[in-house]
C-alpha cells in the first residue's frame, strides 16, 4: 500500500482487508480471500511472497460472496486486489463490499504501471479519475504488441530501476477512500481509457504519498496492535451469514 495516510478509521471502528496477500494492514481486525495459505497459487498474488496472515482471523470468499452479514463492518481495505480480479467478476465484489460496509479504501496500480511491465497476474488496465473507478480487461488490449519492450522494463527494474515506483508512486499507483457507493466503468478499449485519462496526466500527479511522521506515528500504533494482541475467528461468529 502506497497511501495509507488517505485512510480515515475510527478508533473503533471494526476493518475488513479483503486479500491482504503478504502484507495485511495493521489496522484491519478481519481478513478474507478466495485463497488460503494451502492453495498453490502464483506468489504474484501475494506481492511475490506467501500469504500471511500475521495472527489476523482469515475467512474465504466462496462463489463471489463474502461471507458476512449486511454492514457487519465499518470500513473495508482493498488494497492492490481489483487489478487481479477479472473483470466478469469485478462488480459482483464490489456490490458485496457495498453490502457489507459502507466505508471503504481502494487501491490499485494506475495502466501506467501495466504499460511498462506488463505483470501476468495484473488482468486489467486501471486509473480513478473523477471519483470513479475505470477498468480495461487486458484482452481488450493491444499491449501484447509492445511485450518486447516491457522485458527490456523488467530487466531493468531487475538490475537498477527498483527504487523508481517508490520515488514517484503518485505515476504508478492511486487509491481512494469512497463512502456507500463505488463508482465503477468498464472500458472498451484502449483509446477510451487514454481519452478518459488525458487530463489526468496533463501534469506532474500531485504528492499524497505519507511523511515520515505519518510513518512514524504509524509503527508505535502497529507496535501497540501487537502487544494488545489480534482477534480470533469466535470474534466474528455472528457478523457470519450462516451464524
Amino acid at each position: 500500500m502506497f497511501y495509507p495516510n488517505l485512510m480515515h478509521i475510527g478508533s473503533n471502528e471494526l476493518v475488513l482487508e479483503i486479500g491482504p496477500g503478504a502484507f495485511p494492514h495493521w489496522r484491519s481486525d478481519c481478513l478474507v480471500d478466495k485463497f488460503d495459505e494451502s492453495d498453490l497459487v502464483d506468489l504474484g498474488q501475494f506481492g511475490g511472497l506467501p500469504q500471511n496472515t500475521q495472527g489476523k482471523p482469515l475467512f474465504i470468499i466462496k462463489d463471489g460472496l463474502l461471507p458476512f452479514k449486511d454492514k457487519s463492518f465499518d470500513y473495508i481495505i482493498c488494497s492492490h486486489v481489483f487489478e487481479h480480479v477479472d473483470v466478469e467478476e469485478l462488480p459482483k465484489l464490489i456490490a458485496e463490499m457495498e453490502r457489507v460496509s459502507s466505508k471503504f479504501y481502494i487501491e490499485f496500480p494506475t495502466f501506467n504501471y501495466d504499460v511498462i511491465y506488463d505483470f501476468p497476474v495484473h488482468v486489467n488496465l486501471m486509473d480513478i479519475v473523477n471519483g470513479e473507478i475505470l477498468c480495461l480487461p487486458k484482452s481488450k488490449s493491444k499491449l501484447q504488441h509492445i511485450a518486447a519492450y516491457n522485458k527490456v522494463f523488467h530487466r531493468a527494474r531487475e538490475l537498477y530501476l527498483r527504487g523508481f515506483e517508490p520515488a514517484y508512486p503518485e505515476f504508478f499507483a492511486v487509491g481512494q477512500e469512497f463512502q456507500n457507493k463505488i463508482p465503477f466503468k468498464i472500458l472498451e478499449s484502449d483509446e477510451q481509457l487514454l481519452e478518459l485519462t488525458s487530463s489526468k496526466y496533463a501534469e506532474a500527479p500531485k504528492h499524497v504519498r505519507p511523511n515520515k511522521w505519518f510513518y512514524f506515528k504509524n509503527k508505535i500504533a502497529a507496535t501497540l496492535r501487537k502487544v494488545q494482541g489480534e482477534k480470533q475467528v469466535s470474534d466474528f461468529k455472528n457478523h457470519l451469514k450462516n451464524a
